[in-house]
């Protein structure tokens, strides 16, 4: 098992490291989606805003796909999970939950 170690971009030396940046940053796209629905679903928007928002989520979407299947083939190849990086991000942030996939 590889320690899990968070680099800055310019840092960057291993697969681990880009493994773990691209779980963190998937983690943020999720959240960044939970806000826009929350935001819709109560009522916050203006129309215009509404459509705004659902767009962005359909975006989100999109590049979270595009994350998972980046994810899954990096995964593969070195010697860190999802719930390893995650665990990591607890010890520095004792808030961070692993996302659950929402109802569509």
């Amino acid at each position: 098992m590889t320690d899990i170690k968070f680099v800055t971009a310019d840092n960057l030396k291993s697969l681990e490291q880009y493994g773990a940046a691209l779980i963190c940053g998937m983690l943020t796209i999720r959240t960044q989606e939970s806000f826009h629905i929350a935001a819709y679903e109560k009522g916050l928007f203006e129309e215009d805003e509404e459509e705004c928002s659902k767009t962005i989520c359909y975006e989100l979407r999109r590049l979270m796909a595009l994350y998972k299947k980046q994810m899954e083939n990096i995964l593969e190849r070195c010697e860190i999970d999802e719930n390893q990086v995650i665990e990591a991000l607890r010890t520095m942030a004792p808030d961070v939950k692993k996302p659950r996939k929402r109802k569509t």
